[in-house]
Formats: structure tokens, sequence, C-alpha cells
């Protein structure tokens, strides 16, 4: 299967921004103020259950560590000497940052072994379930892995139709024009995609949002052109395009009884390759395109239900010789 090339990242944030972004947990820094530009690189968070009972190999340290009730309770059941035993390997990892729910008063220990090794050890009057909900749903926008991909991203009939290609091609011209036809810009030029799970959603860099380069007049402003119902914000990645000039021994499908995919930080995406010449309405083919997804998605493929019937028609043939 082909891989859509791109610059791919995984974003981080730091434990300072995460504080910015969280402000609904009411959270307070309680030790170890040095280590707020320590990393979170991991959406789901963890609670550090087995490691306080001393099985620390499963600690991962990119991941916030949630503290409740349980784990409170369990530290504050040990003997001073022994809470310092059993929390100095663990502060040792280097986690990111821990945070105590319910209000909880941190033991002493906690905080020393916080400060002794600059880990964040944050507090939120909140309970474990919802700090957890909380900050896994945002976490996984945040933390997306993004592929920027030079290409047209539009919502055509629903669809979301990523328009691939080398440059001069026409994508912008044909994006263009299937704004004309009644679509949606999500991007041009640049679409940034994030993975979310098993879905794929594109959105235009900040900078260029609503706007659409075209060689000879220059950059326009889509939004200001034909109004707001022309563009939004993201959509889903439903189905790609490559388009290229067109090739006497190229090869194209000519029956389409074969689906073609194409994968996207590891998703696959239903692919079409198009070629481009003289005499073809490009717009009216990438329409068609997106109404024949349409339609197998409902279960109706033409292609094949053509083949079967001419199947069916030299049949009957066989048997009379």
């Amino acid at each position: 299967m082909k891989t859509l090339a791109g610059q791919e990242i995984h974003p981080r944030i730091s434990v300072r921004h995460f504080l910015q972004i969280f402000t609904q947990l009411n959270l307070k820094l309680v030790g170890g103020e040095k280590g707020l530009d320590r990393l979170i690189e991991n959406p789901r968070i963890q609670k550090p259950g087995l490691a306080l009972a001393g099985v620390y190999e499963y600690v991962h340290p990119y991941r916030v560590q949630i503290l409740g009730n349980t784990e409170i309770s369990f530290i504050n059941r040990q003997a001073p000497a022994k809470r310092l035993e059993m929390l100095r390997p663990l502060f040792q990892k280097k986690v990111c940052c821990f945070i105590v729910t319910k209000s909880l008063e941190p033991p002493p220990e906690l905080v020393a072994a916080a400060e002794e090794t600059d880990t964040p050890l944050l507090s939120t009057p909140e309970r474990s379930s919802v700090t957890i909900n909380t900050i896994t749903d945002s976490m996984h926008s945040a933390l997306a892995p993004i592929l920027t991909v030079h290409g047209d991203l539009l919502d055509v009939y629903g669809v979301g139709l990523l328009l691939i290609g080398k440059g001069s091609i026409g994508k912008s011209e044909s994006a263009l024009d299937l704004v004309v036809r009644g679509h949606r810009l999500v991007s041009d030029d640049v679409v940034e995609i994030r993975r979310r799970g098993d879905i794929l959603t594109g959105s235009a860099p900040e900078l260029t949002r609503y706007h659409m380069e075209l060689r000879g007049i220059g950059i326009i402003n889509i939004k200001d052109l034909f109004g707001v119902g022309a563009t939004r914000l993201q959509k889903d990645v439903d189905l790609v395009i490559e388009m290229e000039h067109w090739k006497e021994d190229g090869a194209y499908d000519r029956l389409g009884l074969d689906d073609h995919s194409i994968s996207i930080l590891g998703i696959p995406v239903p692919y079409l390759l198009m070629p481009v010449g003289a005499g073809r309405n490009v717009t009216i083919l990438l329409e068609v395109a997106v109404r024949n997804l349409l339609l197998k998605r409902q279960g109706i493929h033409t292609a094949r239900a053509f083949a079967r019937r001419l199947q069916e028609s030299l049949e009957p043939k066989r048997d009379d010789t």
C-alpha cells in the first residue's frame, strides 16, 4: 500500500502549558516547580498503584500520574521511613507530573520527593474519575499525531476529498472550481492531518485558513469572496485523489474493479490516481469519484456489478458449445 508523504509531527506539551489548558480542574502546584518544563508525550493517564507496591518497570514517565484516595491512603499507612523508600524509586523515573485528586493532603514525604527530584506535584479538588476523563478527552486532541502534506482538502457532498499531486498540476484551480459549484474549502496548499484513534481529520494552518493561491491572480480569501458557507474549519479525510499529467503508457484503472488505498498515519484511506489532460473536465470527474464512493458505502459497486452481468451473459453461450 502506498504511503502519503509529508512531514510527520508528534506533539508534546510541557507541564507549564498543561496547567494553562486545564483551568477547569483548578490545578494548584504543590511542589517541584523547577520541573514545569518537563514534557507530556502520551495522552493516556496512569495510576501508579503497582509502583507504590514496588513494581516500577511499568511506570510510563511521559504520562500524567494520578494519585487518588486509594494511593494516598496507602502511602499514609506506611511508616515515614518506608514512605521515602517507596517513593524515591518512583520519582527517580523522571515522571512528567503527579496530580493528587479530591484536594487530599499530600504526605510530607510525597512533597519532599517532588522537590528533591524537581517533579511537578499538582493538586485538584476534582475526583479521580472526573480528572482522568477531562484530561484524556483533551489530551487525545492536543497530542494527536500530525501529518503536514501538500494538497487541497474540500468537503464535497459531505465527503472529505484530499487532492494531491505535483506543483502546477491544477489542484488549487480544481478546488476553486469545486467551491464555485457549491462545495466547501477546508485548506489550500498545506493540509494538517491529525489522527485521533482511527479517524483522520484535516484542517488548515491558522495563517493560511480560508486563503487560496492562484497563479496569475495571487492570494484570495474564499470566505470573503464566496461567503462563510464556502469554507469549513476541518473535515475528516475520506478519499485521496492524486492528480498527474496524462501519460500514454500510464497504468490507469479502466474498470474500477479493485479498490485502492493509501496509508495516512497508518490508517488506510480510499485512493484514486486521476490523469489530467486536454479535454478532461477534472471538476466533474472529481464529483463523480465522490458520488461513486458514496454508492460503494451503500453497498453498490457499479464496476463489480457490471462484471458479474457480463460474466452471466457469457455463461449461456458456453453451455451452447
